[in-house]
């Protein structure tokens, strides 16, 4: 946390961080529409949105740039690719979200396996292994896939039908819950993207791709 943070006061803070996890939010449905459409997934990107789900902390500025400039766009009604698809993604992760935190059998079932994950992490040492990537996505399919609202990812056959992209995808999703939760726990919610929206686009200007 750098100093601006630190003089920062609590409500400051609360609508950074919504920001910021919006911004995380947007960046992994971007990806995974990237994956659904055109077979891409840009890795530093990616990684981040994998160091996140790992550690809620790590959703800071810069490394959420991208997310940040598409969520400011969908925020002001302007053209961003795939735009209805990130937002349907975005809603249905929220919904999920909420769900799985009222669903305590199901977060202990998380937890356990974060802790396998990240003794593999300490194996490999590379978070961004494919041996890791497919134990997330593993534990996606174990746990989240069955919750309603279903996610449903459109796009070519050509690239869904890959492993390592539906890997991804996963990934990714597990990645936008963890998002969701931070936009929640700091008071996030739908009125906020109605009736706060300004707030949140002169937030999301804040994040800078670099110092």
């Amino acid at each position: 946390m750098n100093d601006a943070q630190h003089n920062l006061n609590p409500k400051q803070q609360r609508e950074k961080q919504r920001a910021l996890a919006l911004a995380a939010l947007t960046q992994a449905c971007a990806l995974i529409e990237s994956i659904a459409q055109e077979g891409k997934c840009e890795q530093a990107q990616f990684a981040c949105c994998m160091d996140a789900f790992f550690d809620e902390a790590y959703i800071g500025e810069r490394v959420f740039f991208t997310g940040a400039v598409k969520a400011k766009r969908l925020l002001q009604g302007h053209d961003v690719p795939y735009a209805k698809h990130i937002l349907t993604h975005s809603a249905t992760l929220i919904n999920l979200e909420r769900k799985l935190a009222k669903q305590p059998n199901k977060l202990h079932q998380i937890g356990e396996g974060l802790q396998r994950i990240e003794k593999q992490v300490q194996y490999f040492n590379d978070p961004y292994h494919s041996n890791i990537v497919s134990a997330v996505a593993h534990l996606y399919g174990e746990t989240i896939s069955d919750m309603k609202p279903r996610v449903i990812v459109r796009g070519k056959s050509e690239f869904l039908q890959q492993t390592h992209n539906t890997e991804k995808i996963r990934c990714l999703l597990f990645s936008g819950i963890r998002a969701a939760w931070i936009w929640r726990t700091h008071g996030g919610n739908t009125l906020r993207l109605v009736f706060g929206r300004k707030k949140l686009v002169k937030e999301l200007e804040k994040i800078r791709l670099s110092t």
